[in-house]
């Protein structure tokens, strides 16, 4: 058995389930005694007239009918909605009459020790381990939560003391409509009076630990591989006597009690296939609510303050249903598996195809929905789906937080992380092929041709499960074993060249001839997987402390880097170095559809080095300074014919615009040894029109050299590409008052920064989001004129004791995702 990052992709299912499955096997239970069956044996059951909580089925059904209801409503006409009303459930045994029940040993009430035992599982955080208001304002009972592979407290309140020889008790546990012990629903045990406190990983048991009259308390074992869900309890007391001929007859008394009991993973139970070793890290993956989503390019990273919530009320009971609907509505054995778990959490953040929670979108156009740059925090989005279905939109830093927030909430540790200068490689060259025609003299990029794509980032997630199926020392990316990835070794299953190509490809340029023959142009081996990151797993809040005056997101730059963990020595060996190229090159052998010859060709010399310089720190705005440099570095006198600096939009998938600016150098004369400059200034007047979210450009260079002496070749030609980002003002966050806030008392925050456009921002909303604090509306906000400053207050209500980032989102038509946070202490 080995435990793992497994790599999730965020648009569905990351590929097919390992055909083994971890799942424990032992013997099955053993059926009650068998003169418990025989026909002198009567049943009763009786449990409190309503249950404090509807059986999740229920709930299951009024979501997917608010769900139905929402996204079929144009069709209400045509079709019959689903039913609302229960399908009727097995028949139980009548209830006794409370006469004959008085004279036998009987359960009068149930105490599931809910706060003790959430003390003890970890599972202290979640809000619905309170009797509370949900959002509608309904008062909700405290639920148990607890965590399988430990043992939960439980005291049972009887009419009379309890008497070891004379008396006999059993526990069931039941989950889904038709519990059965072959499909793992259904488990009956008898409480171990000798004090028995070691159990099977697989199985389920209980102990008496003490007596106290009428009280006893049973401390119960949660089968370390059970199935993950809600789970009901009941109790048999069994009364043996004689019927009225003198044969013996045994009477069995059920208490259905009227509370369910969350089981999650446990990935601090050496037994769960969860399990993870360094339990520090699991304050962060499973116990931070506050975390960041890294974006932006290479060379201008930001965090985005993210509000997980995994533990807001109303978030387990959404990531439950998600996993039920995933499995098809029902409760199976494989909600057990860890892996097959997550999976189906990953296919169902997505709406693709299973009206799942969110809609992705990268058109641009977001009227009838949110834009994914709006969005601050995990809770609002799952919330919406609860009550009206998919939420548009989304894209992938927005699916990764999702389910990272759902995967904690089951029990998973999850992390979210950002790959930059990601590639995806459309035809299994393992290579990222770029083709070039020449037009009007000019090596100009062939977009019929072209098909595979640089992305400015990308985002996944990563789970730590056990992966029995794939061996020792496999760690695996949905499902590709990342030592694979690592050695470049794409003949391994599954998907493993993708995986490659998104961390370690190749940019090849090729240039399609007159003749349709192609020519290399040159490789480019360092472009492609660059600074993977994710949070630092420190288990704070991602800002738990300022970082200095000011609202412009340079301001807080060193502090984004600070928080950052980079992970890339995880996925590829360090560039260039002799493991990396040796791995390149067997990714080249082994893949689908390799590009021939590729490493063979030598490249043409250069005399004249060409190198594209620019800032990456120009704030949206102000002017952009571009120059290319050129050296001899030969021995001869070269003339610089032609030099070309272009731009053109891009979006942060690799989506290139239209060319909107162009300048041209040429004829210019350089010795060896001797250096030159082409500089050109593009004004906001330039570029701002022709920007798209993310303000992304691409920098395009070329150079043509021709030479002064005949004996040489004149045909050098080289191009340049920079991916460039420009900065936004970042919010800055201010707590008014003092630092620390009663729970229940209003916390003051002031959010302002300066509009930094030469056009006023127009509709302007706010989007709020904190674990500490209960979450407002959106807000619409007053329109920001050219150099004003924004400046409002907000006040939020504290609900949650601890340490809580308040993260805080602007967006307009003009100027997408302005985002920041602040930090306060609820006491």
């Amino acid at each position: 058995m080995y435990k793992q990052y497994v790599k999730l992709l965020q648009t569905g299912s990351p590929g097919e389930s390992s055909k083994k499955q971890f799942h424990k096997k032992g013997t099955e239970e053993s059926k009650p005694g068998k003169e418990l069956a025989k026909p002198a044996c009567k049943e009763y059951s009786y449990a409190p007239k309503k249950r404090r909580r509807l059986n999740f089925w229920d709930r299951d059904r009024e979501m997917y009918y608010k769900i139905w209801r929402k996204i079929m409503k144009d069709l209400m006409e045509r079709e019959k909605p689903p039913s609302r009303e229960s399908s009727p459930e097995p028949p139980k045994p009548k209830p006794p009459k409370p006469e004959k029940l008085v004279k036998f040993l009987h359960v009068q009430d149930i105490n599931l020790n809910i706060a003790e035992n959430a003390e003890k599982h970890r599972t202290s955080e979640y809000d619905c381990i309170l009797d509370r208001e949900n959002d509608e304002g309904q008062s909700c009972p405290a639920e148990c939560v607890v965590r399988r592979g430990d043992f939960m407290k439980i005291t049972l309140i009887l009419d009379r003391p309890y008497e070891k020889k004379a008396h006999d008790m059993r526990l069931l546990f039941k989950t889904g409509k038709k519990p059965k012990r072959s499909k793992g629903t259904f488990v009956q045990f008898k409480i171990d009076e000798d004090g028995k406190k070691t159990y099977n990983a697989d199985k389920w048991g209980g102990y008496l630990e003490s007596c106290d009259g009428n009280k006893i308390n049973v401390m119960v074992y949660i089968a370390a591989d059970c199935i993950v869900g809600e789970w009901t309890l009941s109790v048999r007391t069994f009364a043996r006597g004689k019927d009225k001929q003198g044969k013996p007859k045994t009477k069995i008394y059920q208490w259905e009690h009227d509370e369910d009991i969350n089981i999650l993973f446990n990935p601090w139970c050496k037994d769960d296939g969860t399990y993870m070793e360094d339990s520090e890290l699991l304050k962060e993956y499973i116990l931070n609510e506050s975390g960041c989503v890294y974006r932006g390019n290479t060379w201008t990273r930001g965090a985005k303050p993210w509000n997980f919530g995994q533990f807001e009320d109303g978030i387990l009971d959404i990531a439950m249903y998600l996993l039920r609907y995933g499995f098809g509505g029902k409760v199976k054995k494989d909600m057990g598996d860890p892996v097959k778990v997550s999976r189906i959490l990953a296919k169902m953040v997505n709406a693709c195809d299973d009206n799942g929670v969110l809609v992705g979108n990268w058109s641009g156009n977001y009227d009838d929905g949110v834009a994914p740059t709006a969005w601050a925090g995990s809770p609002k989005i799952l919330k919406q789906f609860s009550q009206s279905g998919p939420v548009k939109y989304g894209q992938c830093w927005v699916f990764s937080c999702l389910l990272t927030t759902v995967c904690r909430a089951v029990g998973i540790p999850c992390r979210t992380v950002t790959n930059f200068s990601s590639a995806h490689d459309t035809n299994g060259s393992n290579t990222i092929d770029k083709y070039y025609i020449r037009k009007n003299g000019q090596l100009e990029l062939d977009e019929f041709l072209n098909s595979d794509s640089v992305w400015n980032f990308h985002v996944w997630n990563e789970v730590w499960l056990e992966r029995p199926d794939l061996g020792k020392g496999a760690f695996t990316c949905g499902p590709a074993p990342l030592y694979a990835v690592k050695h470049g070794d794409c003949s391994v299953q599954y998907d493993v060249g993708f995986v490659f190509a998104e961390v370690n490809a190749d940019e090849v340029h090729l240039e399609q001839c007159d003749d349709d023959s192609i020519k290399k142009i040159k490789v480019k081996t360092t472009k492609i997987g660059k600074c993977i990151s994710t949070k630092v797993p420190d288990g704070k809040p991602f800002q738990d402390e300022t970082y200095g005056e000011g609202g412009f997101r340079f301001d807080r730059i060193g502090y984004d880097e600070k928080r950052r963990l980079d992970i890339t020595d995880c996925y590829k060996f360090p560039e260039r170095s002799k493991e990396e190229r040796e791995a390149v090159l067997k990714a080249h052998q082994t893949a689908k559809c390799p590009l021939k010859d590729i490493y063979e060709i030598k490249e043409d010399k250069e005399d004249i080095k060409f190198k594209l310089n620019h800032s990456n720190e120009v704030m949206i705005g102000c002017p952009l300074v571009i120059d290319i440099s050129a050296k001899n570095v030969g021995s001869k006198a070269r003339w610089i014919s032609f030099v070309c600096i272009s731009l053109k939009s891009k979006t942060y998938t690799g989506q290139v615009g239209t060319k909107f600016f162009e300048k041209y150098f040429g004829d210019t004369k350089l010795s060896p040894g001797e250096e030159t400059k082409f500089e050109v200034t593009v004004t906001h007047e330039d570029y701002l029109k022709h920007l798209v979210e993310q303000a992304g450009l691409q920098i395009d260079g070329l150079g043509v050299v021709d030479s002064i002496d005949e004996t040489l070749n004149n045909c050098q030609e080289t191009t340049k590409s920079h991916d460039f980002r420009f900065r936004r003002p970042d919010l800055t966050v201010e707590t008014i008052g003092e630092k620390n806030v009663k729970k229940g008392e209003t916390a003051r925050f002031k959010v302002s920064f300066k509009n930094p456009l030469r056009v006023p921002l127009t509709n302007c909303l706010m989007t709020m989001e904190s674990a500490g604090f209960r979450n407002r509306e959106d807000e619409k906000q007053p329109d920001v004129k050219v150099d004003e400053e924004y400046c409002q207050e907000f006040f939020l209500n504290a609900k949650k004791k601890g340490t809580h980032d308040v993260n805080f989102s602007f967006d307009c038509r003009e100027l997408k995702d302005i985002s920041g946070s602040g930090v306060i202490n609820i006491v």
